[in-house]
């Protein structure tokens, strides 16, 4: 069994000139009381567990991102809701049920996630009572700070783009066409070896399943995008100062919000790969959380998984037996651990950091930043590999029916595969750490993300030889090589091996 370490010391790279970001926080409306599982002192067990520095508050946690975890919530349910839609003839409330994770004032609403009946933390089951006054609208990129749009230019999806210029907008897009498709009178249908078979209702004739393509790209566009782009983003060096009321210093609480749209368990390093994906190892972590404090309920703010936290492990998993097997899970999580430690040593002097301690949080801030992002690019490349196997199955230009009890599974599963990589590789491009946009890769530049983009295309090609309706020059096969070009780039851009890249 593979249990992981903390390797304190990480060691610092390429020291990057942070830039301040200015707006409002994003205020916790509590300080995670007992959901934290930590003790005071000098730092040297593995979990993330940081007591206050400041005087009269030193047996009190200095965690807190209940609006993170909120906002994971919200993403979840959004998903959930897409997933339970059913024809119906009332559009605009189909679209004003999707629109409320984004838009909607959620305080009082119960949330949907549930994991195996388990208990959660103290709460009413109520997205307010974790944290209040919380959408996903609200922290999309270029909503909240125009210029978490990076560049000033939002691209990647080229269907309808003259009317879809920010992420907002094209989420917008996605749940209109969605609701549509649930209000229509009709199910769109796949032509299989069998004839036609009728798609779930979120699934659409071209090949997108807009429950997937939701989830994924809120992920990147709203977790990743602010994880980034935002919080690790911070001017570190003159944050160093307690916040109002608070038993944490700014510069800590902007670091554990970035830590929060990670999404991992605080004692993430204590549960084996397989545990974090939830597919298996010891019974009181094999479904992907653990009562770690052990008062009988799972607290969501420190005790589970989510979002790309459970990609890196998946990926490690897949490179596991591999001759350069990654170790995603704990590169990123050390990087956070080191980098909150040493804030939380700072704020003991509160003022301005030194010049050595920011050179050596630049290297935290960049390992947090590209590992997280090569979780998902490989997972990216993870779905590329399925979608292409999903094409060889292809029979005569009609889908396979290998499930006579779901004819439509063979279409409904290149449509999920082929939104989970463009759902995932659309969120590529909200980092300013990336390899895309920083230079540390020779002849890779934000150019060629969008040249993956594009070959992945607006939907797939399907078995016929279309794409949206339309014949691709070249059909499969052309799109075939399409996709594994996006994947070289991908692979050149984030150093991947190459038998990972095949594997995963």
């Amino acid at each position: 069994m593979k249990i992981k370490y903390l390797a304190y010391v990480i060691a610092a790279i390429s020291a990057t000139t942070l830039t301040a970001c200015g707006g409002d926080d994003d205020n916790d409306s509590s300080n995670n009381g007992g959901g934290d599982n930590g003790g005071g002192g000098t730092q040297t067990s593995t979990p993330y567990a940081f007591n206050s520095k400041f005087a009269g508050s030193e047996t009190e946690s200095s965690i807190a991102y209940t609006g993170q975890t909120t906002r994971h919530l919200l993403i979840a349910d959004l998903k959930t809701t897409v997933g339970n839609l059913a024809e119906s003839s009332d559009k605009a409330q189909a679209k004003l049920d999707l629109m409320f994770y984004m838009t909607g004032e959620v305080d009082s609403n119960k949330f949907q996630f549930s994991k195996d009946g388990v208990e959660f933390f103290d709460t009413d089951g109520t997205y307010g009572s974790i944290s209040t006054k919380k959408n996903l609208a609200g922290k999309i990129a270029g909503e909240d700070k125009e210029a978490h749009i990076l560049g000033d230019e939002f691209f990647g999806w080229e269907e309808e783009s003259s009317d879809i210029s920010t992420p907002l907008e094209l989420m917008e897009h996605y749940i209109d066409t969605v609701a549509g498709l649930a209000t229509d009178g009709t199910s769109a249908t796949a032509d299989t070896v069998n004839g036609q078979a009728n798609l779930k209702v979120y699934v659409d004739e071209y090949g997108r399943d807009y429950q997937q393509l939701i989830q994924k790209f809120a992920l990147g566009a709203v977790g990743f995008s602010q994880g980034t782009a935002d919080y690790l983003s911070t001017d570190f060096q003159t944050s160093n100062t307690q916040a109002d009321g608070k038993t944490y210093t700014t510069a800590e609480h902007k670091w554990d919000e970035a830590f929060g749209y990670f999404g991992a368990a605080r004692d993430y390093n204590d549960y084996t790969d397989l545990e974090i994906r939830a597919k298996s190892g010891r019974d009181e972590y094999a479904k992907g959380y653990h009562d770690t404090n052990k008062d009988g309920k799972i607290d969501l703010r420190s005790e589970i998984h989510f979002g790309n936290s459970v990609n890196c492990a998946k990926r490690d998993v897949g490179s596991a037996g591999n001759a350069s097997p990654t170790d995603f899970t704990k590169e990123a999580f050390d990087a956070f651990l080191a980098g909150r430690k040493l804030l939380n040593d700072a704020a003991a002097t509160p003022g301005d950091l030194s010049d050595e301690q920011v050179t050596t949080l630049n290297g935290y801030i960049k390992t947090a930043a590209v590992t997280w992002e090569k979780c998902i690019a490989a997972t990216v490349v993870h779905y590329i590999n399925d979608v292409t196997g999903d094409m060889d199955g292809f029979v005569d230009g009609k889908f396979a029916v290998p499930d006579a009890s779901n004819e439509a599974k063979t279409f409904e599963d290149l449509a999920k595969h082929w939104s989970e990589m463009k759902g995932f590789a659309l969120g590529l491009q909200f980092s300013p750490y990336s390899p895309f946009r920083s230079g540390d890769v020779a002849d890779i530049d934000v150019d060629d993300l969008k040249e993956a983009l594009t070959l992945m295309g607006d939907a797939p090609v399907l078995a016929d030889g279309t794409q949206m309706g339309s014949a691709f020059d070249g059909g499969v096969a052309k799109y075939k090589t399409d996709l594994r070009n996006a994947r070289d780039i991908l692979q050149k851009a984030y150093g991947f091996n190459a038998e990972n890249v095949e594997k995963w």
